[in-house]
């Protein structure tokens, strides 16, 4: 007999055992880099919804219930779909919209705007995040930057100052379209945020973060500055850490650096699609209540009473 999907316990430890090497990455970010897995973000999810993370189970297949793993960042207002498990049942049939429902449910994630995740293009199993409410938002790839030192070129990367944060501000407004600004906060915003200056004046920015198996990187840059191919280098050389390989995310309202990262003989990954499923907030009730009524004003009159 089905049941309905459920947030898990302490007690399904030996179903997330059995998934530890059969869950679906949906963070591109996190693939890359390195980061908790399928066990460990449970783990975490099972302590408290204090810590952001949620786990659920759609057990209606009681032979193989799926899970997924979300997490919170309140910071952004997002929620990413982090795992789906197990890989070997999902195909463009799978019914991913209960176990969807229970995860927006879950008491981790109340607040979040929307659940945004990763997915190659060419998946098979993309319509049942589609048929789950997810849509595409935007599309990316992922290069893998060679190693090599930076060239000197006519501007430099560098923590932002106050005023630098703004122009950073300006320009991914200009380079981004409106639906994925307002989905996705501005880089400049991040604790990890560098710009690149050019001639005095701030002509990209990017956002990154670090793993134990790598760097991520997401730039935006002006399509007028003087040497795209040096910016790209210059910022590997300022992001890499010893002899972690840099991976540069490119959007698709920048694509033209994929040119310049083919001329720096960058390694490119299979296209992604980015999604989102937008969550519905409750709108508190509202009741009309009857206007007082006014009391007429005396009227002048010309007859003497």
């Amino acid at each position: 007999m089905s049941t309905l999907p459920r947030a898990l316990t302490w007690r399904d430890l030996p179903l997330l055992y059995r998934y530890r090497e059969q869950a679906l990455c949906l963070d591109s970010r996190r693939a890359v880099i390195g980061g908790a897995g399928l066990m460990s973000s449970a783990l975490v999810a099972l302590f408290s919804a204090a810590t952001g993370m949620a786990v659920v189970a759609d057990q209606a297949t009681e032979s193989a219930p799926l899970v997924a793993v979300a997490e919170h960042t309140p910071q952004e207002g997002l929620a990413r779909l982090l795992y789906l498990a197990p890989k070997t049942v999902f195909s463009p049939e799978t019914a991913l919209a209960p176990l969807v429902e229970a995860l927006l449910a879950h008491p981790a994630l109340r607040g979040a705007r929307a659940l945004v995740a990763d997915a190659p293009r060419g998946a098979s199993w993309l319509p049942a995040l589609r048929r789950a409410g997810f849509r595409v938002f935007a599309r990316q790839r992922l290069w893998q930057m060679p190693a090599g030192p930076a060239a000197e070129g006519p501007g430099r990367w560098r923590w932002p100052r106050a005023e630098e944060r703004w122009a950073a501000d300006r320009l991914y407004t200009n380079l981004t379209p409106p639906l994925v600004r307002h989905l996705l906060p501005p880089p400049a915003a991040s604790p990890t945020a560098v710009v690149y200056v050019e001639r005095g004046e701030v002509r990209g920015v990017a956002r990154w973060e670090s793993g134990p198996r790598g760097v991520w990187a997401v730039p935006w840059l002006d399509p007028d500055i003087a040497a795209p191919c040096d910016a790209l280098r210059a910022l590997a050389a300022f992001l890499r850490a010893g002899e972690k390989p840099l991976y540069i995310a490119v959007r698709e309202a920048q694509v033209w650096l994929e040119s310049p990262l083919e001329t720096l003989a960058a390694r490119p990954g299979e296209p992604l699609a980015l999604l989102a499923r937008w969550v519905v907030q409750p709108q508190p009730a509202t009741e009309t209540a009857p206007a007082a009524a006014r009391q007429e004003a005396p009227q002048p009159t010309l007859f003497a009473e």
